[in-house]
């Protein structure tokens, strides 16, 4: 983002007895960091952003923040102190949340905090320097938009919402196949992808493929041949149980 300011401004502050800025004025400079640094988001939640809204967004500031009774320095020292601060949160917010996501609770509670950003950006397209660089398409749905962006950071540890217990249990099928290929052989992997491995629906079927990919990679496990026997076998069971 292009809205990031000069650290001279902090210097050009340390001088100054009073700051100045209003409690509007300072919530106001803290709603425009907040919306700069989720503008990512936003775009990730299927809204338009334009290329160029750091340019636009600071020259928007600029002449909304000319009409202040607060020296520049001071403004500008505020806006770098804010940015710093909503980016470490958001960084929090998700890192935390994605990273600890590994129950029911805790996946509803991710997609909560991406809820609240969400709603963050709708925010933006009503406020009146970032309508004009943040948009949505017709049509647009924030909560399916949630969904699929919750979705793509915990498909890999297989909590998507899309991902019932059958097909994570054939998923898990999948990376044994091919942290086994060399020790069953190349047929009767084959034959397990085969078998476990076939969806007409395409978001699965590239979680398949990817959970085979990283079970091939995976060069750690060093499975013998019995291991690999009693790991499907069990694997076997869990998709039975699970059923379709």
């Amino acid at each position: 983002m292009k809205f990031i300011f000069g650290a001279a401004a902090l210097c050009s502050i340390i001088s100054a007895p009073v700051f100045a800025q209003s409690q509007a004025q300072q919530d106001r400079i803290d709603k425009v960091a907040q919306l700069v640094v989720t503008a990512p988001i936003c775009q990730r939640l299927g809204m338009t952003v334009d290329p160029a809204i750091g340019t636009k967004v600071e020259a928007a500031f600029q002449a909304e923040t000319a009409t202040w009774q607060v020296a520049p320095a001071i403004v500008d020292a505020l806006k770098l102190a804010s940015l710093r601060r909503q980016n470490a949160m958001l960084r929090v917010d998700l890192d935390t949340a994605s990273s600890n996501a590994r129950t029911d609770e805790q996946l509803r509670g991710l997609r909560a905090i991406v809820m609240g950003y969400g709603r963050t950006c709708m925010e933006a397209i009503r406020d009146p320097i970032f309508s004009q660089v943040i948009t949505v398409p017709a049509g647009y749905d924030l909560n399916n938009a949630v969904t699929a962006f919750s979705d793509s950071m915990l498909e890999a540890g297989g909590l998507a919402s899309w991902q019932t217990p059958a097909i994570q249990a054939r998923g898990d099928m999948m990376m044994l196949a091919g942290t086994c290929r060399a020790q069953i052989g190349a047929a009767r992997s084959d034959a397990l992808v085969s078998q476990f491995g076939q969806t007409d629906d395409a978001r699965v079927r590239g979680y398949y493929r990817r959970s085979f990919d990283e079970g091939l990679a995976d060069t750690d496990l060093n499975f013998t041949l019995a291991q690999c026997n009693r790991a499907i076998t069990n694997q076997r069971n869990d998709i039975a149980a699970a059923g379709r």
